[in-house]
């Protein structure tokens, strides 16, 4: 999967904790900010969500329980560092952990998973070309930032994006 964008940062807690903590996914009736990882390009995903499955693939709901409605589906690969968020039918939110030198570095990506039959498709979506034209909007980075941010006080340490 190419990225059509990417960030790297630095949470300056040593690598075992940040990973322990994206990984402690909560279940049950939340709202969006109390999950560890960005739930970017979800329609639906701002409002209260609900989180089944665990401890590795999670699904995640928007809507009353009568009237639940897939946004995501979350995969935690906590051994490896690596956690995604797969929404609709063409994005995905990669996270990559690896130690760094002041702690953890924490490489997001937003990429196109639809399949080879329907990714010609993708360009047409309006969250698609958005997302394209990134580098004028700063929305995602915005945001990255804005988690970012979250984790340091939820870490208790500093934390910024990098470049």
């Amino acid at each position: 999967m190419k990225p059509l964008i990417s960030f790297t940062g630095v949470i300056e807690k040593p690598y075992e904790e940040v990973v322990q903590y994206l990984a402690t996914m909560p279940t049950g009736r939340i709202t969006a900010s109390h999950l560890p990882l960005l739930l970017t390009g979800a329609s639906g995903s701002e409002g209260v969500l609900h989180i089944k499955g665990g401890p590795q693939l999670f699904t995640v709901y928007t809507g009353s329980e009568s009237e639940a409605i897939r946004v995501a589906y979350m995969d935690i690969d906590a051994a490896n560092g690596h956690f995604t968020v797969f929404g609709g039918w063409w994005y995905r939110n990669d996270y990559e952990l690896k130690p760094h030198a002041k702690g953890c570095e924490v490489r997001y990506s937003i990429g196109n998973a639809a399949s080879p039959l329907s990714s010609w498709l993708v360009p047409l979506l309006q969250d698609y070309r958005s997302l394209k034209r990134e580098n004028k909007t700063g929305r995602m980075m915005r945001a990255f930032d804005d988690w970012v941010a979250v984790i340091a006080v939820k870490l208790e340490c500093k934390a910024y994006r990098l470049g």
